[in-house]
């Protein structure tokens, strides 16, 4: 009888306790058990995110890069990192490579084969079904391809609208500056005319209220001894970008190492609206597949 009364007694009572992250929170005032949520659309890599803060909506992003040093390769890797591991939408205008070779890059970079290999299909059962996975991940993406030759800028604004009106794509990636045109008439030299570009552009980022993310190829193939600054660039990229980075490698050559491991990348970030002095942020580059990942 006892037992039968403590048994209704144990399961009529109803007990509290006091929850360690609560009172964790309610020491240092803040939420512990939540993570900060991202000011703006990750890059895909961490150390990059924790100096940026990621894409912010409206902002014109500039990456200026020597010709040699991974341009293409960290495009798509952006590109990867945001449309296909995080499902967002991505628009890529190339009008240095065609849809189908930014397609081809992407499928190797992912898989880690050859297309040539790919198509032969010599390869076990088991690494086939991962492959396919891999390749149906790229084919499911929100990725849209614009490889118009000499892209004007006027093209690119009626275009980036109906993008985001119809596709509603959460980053613009424009590869590159110097291959655009303008279908503005008058005698303006070649860098006037590309300060309205960049104009123009950052006109659609603030329209449209979205990142973009710039590529602009500069400097010597064979420079690689000093990094570049902002003196390598025109004054009005550097007056006219909310932010902008450099990509360099001074790995390529012998005499630009310094003691540089290979793989070892360095994304420097001259100007960025949140960060008040020049920062570097490092990467690792896979040369074996043309990638772009965090260092570790």
């Amino acid at each position: 009888m006892e037992q039968n009364t403590l048994e209704i007694t144990e399961h009529s009572e109803v007990f509290e306790f006091a929850s360690i992250r609560e009172l964790v929170n309610q020491a240092l005032k803040k939420d512990f058990g939540e993570q900060a949520d991202m000011p703006g659309i990750s890059t895909g890599f961490k150390m990059l995110d924790n100096v940026t803060g990621g894409f912010q909506k409206g902002h014109l992003y500039t990456v200026a890069v020597k010709p040699g040093m991974g341009k293409t390769a960290f495009l798509l890797s952006v590109a990867n990192n945001l449309a296909i591991k995080n499902n967002h939408s991505v628009a890529i205008f190339s009008s240095e490579r065609s849809n189908q070779k930014i397609t081809h890059r992407l499928i190797e970079s992912e898989t880690g084969m050859s297309l040539e290999k790919l198509r032969q299909g010599a390869m076990k059962p088991s690494e086939r079904d991962h492959l396919q996975s891999l390749v149906s991940s790229i084919a499911k993406a929100k990725i849209f391809l614009d490889d118009t030759p000499s892209l004007s800028a006027e093209e690119l604004e009626k275009k980036s609208r109906q993008l985001k009106r119809v596709h509603r794509v959460d980053l613009i990636i424009i590869d590159y500056l110097e291959l655009l045109s303008t279908s503005i008439t008058d005698t303006d030299n070649r860098s006037e005319q590309l300060a309205k570009i960049v104009l123009a552009i950052k006109n659609i980022a603030r329209e449209l209220d979205m990142p973009i993310l710039l590529f602009s190829q500069i400097g010597s193939p064979f420079n690689f001894m000093s990094k570049p600054s902002l003196e390598d660039l025109p004054e009005f990229l550097s007056e006219l970008s909310d932010a902008l980075w450099f990509v360099h490698r001074s790995d390529l050559f012998p005499s630009g190492k310094n003691g540089n491991s290979k793989d070892v990348v360095e994304v420097i970030i001259a100007k960025h609206p949140s960060v008040a002095e020049p920062a570097v942020v490092k990467l690792t580059f896979i040369e074996s597949i043309a990638k772009f990942a965090d260092f570790s």
